[in-house]
């Protein structure tokens, strides 16, 4: 068969549709993590939680932010991370609009729902602004299912846009349904809280300035240190500092007292590492073994555009962040989150098993497991020592959270951007990635094929005229 200039012309033209249009398996929406054939597994292993990356890694069907009240989105927040649990009701208004991102983010831990599961739901009504768009589960395709599901227990007012990418959209349910099998996780929350709050400490505690520095003084591995600090006195904190923290053990950090606590999170040091990076190695692992226990306070209050390290359990606050959290969010009252490309990553904490990541949803009528309590140590152990100013008291926040972000590529350990299209918010712009990607490939391979249908061209010419 001879292949003239124009079969050659529209063969590639043929290709480039097809290359377009995805049907010649450029790859799937994300990368299946490193180790896995099939996309992601199940929870991580102990000690083996991710840094900040792209692509989903490990499926949690437990809660990763839970709001006892009302739900509000607005500012240039970027996106919420894992299956969002709302009593009251959501709304979500960005200011002047854009994407925010559910359950799948940009950038994150790579720890969501499975696909087709629910990422989203809400008691009581769903509102979406004019202008914002709620992209939920984008790409999350490695399952029996698409996307993300959401629940509504109410009614839904789509001023805006919603996406699910495939998975359930359901209104009008009654909040019992809507929020099974988590509809009486604030009394989860509330007793995990009551029980931590007993603990008796295995550590100090000391601020000066703006930091305060909690040191173990416990021996041991695998179990809890317990740390205790009045409110008033985390109030205004900005730097953490924890030392001598035993390889393998969660911490928590009882904080007494129903003073409002207000911070602008700017640092956390973690065993002489700064952990609040996202170039830490032990990103993850610091992220999922903290939790602060606000048994008593009124408020807390996130600011400034930090990176907040460990899980947030306060039963009886209402919350308002501008500054990231990495970790369990669980609020008794309201939350609202209206800073610039801020986002919340989902590191389950590993300290309590109602807390930590689970591979499917609780089923209606388990009884909430109890957190052990640890020995108390008989001696003292030698810990590291102080961390050095370096590693551990640096001078000046953490990089700027990516925002909304979507990426096939997977990258353990990023920096803070500094090129790439950007949205309104400053972040890079929602599904960019994976639509770079696409076109990548599909220019690359189109190049190759083009040049191998030249080559193939001009022999058949030279054939012919010999």
């Amino acid at each position: 068969m001879h292949v003239t200039g124009r079969t050659a012309g529209r063969t590639g033209s043929a290709l480039a549709v097809l290359l377009s249009l995805g049907l010649l398996g450029t790859g799937s929406a994300f990368a299946a993590p490193s180790g896995s054939d099939s996309g992601p597994t199940y929870c991580p292993s102990s000690g083996k939680l991710p840094g900040i990356g792209h692509s989903p890694q490990f499926i949690d069907g437990n809660v990763a932010l839970f709001a006892g009240g009302d739900y509000t989105v607005d500012g240039s927040a970027a996106e919420a991370e894992g299956l969002l649990v709302i009593k009251g009701d959501a709304t979500l208004a960005k200011d002047p609009g854009g994407v925010f991102n559910i359950g799948r983010v940009g950038a994150g831990s790579g720890i969501l729902p499975d696909a087709g599961e629910p990422m989203l739901a809400v008691g009581g009504n769903l509102t979406i602004a004019k202008g914002t768009k709620v992209d939920v589960g984008f790409g999350v395709t490695s399952g029996s299912g698409y996307g993300g599901a959401v629940r509504v227990g109410k009614k839904i007012d789509e001023k805006g846009e919603l996406t699910t990418n495939g998975g359930a959209l359901s209104a009008g349910l009654g909040a019992e349904r809507a929020l099974s099998p988590y509809q009486s996780f604030d009394r989860t929350i509330g007793d995990e809280s009551s029980s931590l709050g007993k603990l008796k400490a295995t550590g100090t505690s000391v601020r000066a300035g703006g930091t305060v520095t909690l040191k173990s003084t416990g021996a041991g591995s695998g179990k809890l240190q317990v740390f205790e600090v009045p409110a008033a006195e985390l109030d205004g904190v900005s730097s953490f500092v924890f030392e001598s923290i035993p390889e393998g053990d969660s911490v928590v950090v009882n904080v007494t007292g129903s003073h409002p606590v207000s911070m602008a999170p700017m640092s956390v040091g973690f065993n002489d590492d700064r952990v609040d990076v996202y170039s830490s190695a032990h990103f993850g692992e610091a992220a999922s073994r903290i939790l602060y226990n606000f048994e008593d306070s009124p408020s807390l209050t996130l600011g400034g555009g930090g990176n907040f390290m460990g899980s947030i359990l306060a039963p009886r606050a209402s919350a308002d962040f501008t500054a990231s959290t990495n970790g369990r969010v669980y609020v008794g009252g309201d939350m609202k989150t209206h800073g610039t490309g801020n986002e919340s990553h989902n590191y389950p904490w590993t300290g309590s098993p109602a807390f930590t990541c689970k591979p499917e949803p609780s089923k209606p009528g388990t009884p909430t497991p109890k957190p052990s309590v640890p020995e108390q140590p008989s001696q003292p152990s030698a810990g590291p020592g102080t961390p050095t100013p370096s590693a551990s008291r640096p001078a000046g926040p953490a990089p700027t959270p990516t925002g909304a972000e979507k990426s096939s590529q997977p990258v353990p350990a990023p920096s803070a951007p500094s090129s790439g299209p950007k949205d309104d918010d400053g972040g890079f712009l929602a599904s960019t990635g994976a639509q770079v990607g696409m076109y990548a490939t599909a220019a690359a391979v189109l190049g190759v094929l083009g040049a191998g249908l030249l080559m193939f061209t001009r022999r058949r010419r030279g054939q012919s005229r010999g």
